[in-house]
């Protein structure tokens, strides 16, 4: 059996929320996009690679539209 911690779970729900909301990434405006990857990096300590990665694996996105966002480095 997988243990995810809290933090893992409440992630993924809410990733799960967008997806239902959006049908995909590729479904949200820029800033919705933004507000996406950096509450995902808050949880990647700010690792934003890592959380482009982590949301990859719930629907695929262009990797070029999110380094279009000017996300902090």
């Amino acid at each position: 059996m997988i243990k995810m911690t809290y933090d893992e779970l409440e992630l993924e729900a809410y990733l799960l929320e967008v997806i239902e909301e959006y049908k995909d990434f590729d479904n949200m405006d820029d800033e919705e996009l933004y507000e996406l990857m950096t509450r995902v990096a808050s949880y990647t300590d700010d690792d934003y690679e890592e959380a482009y990665e982590y949301i990859s694996q719930f629907s695929p996105i262009d990797k070029k539209r999110i380094l279009a966002l000017d996300l902090p480095k």
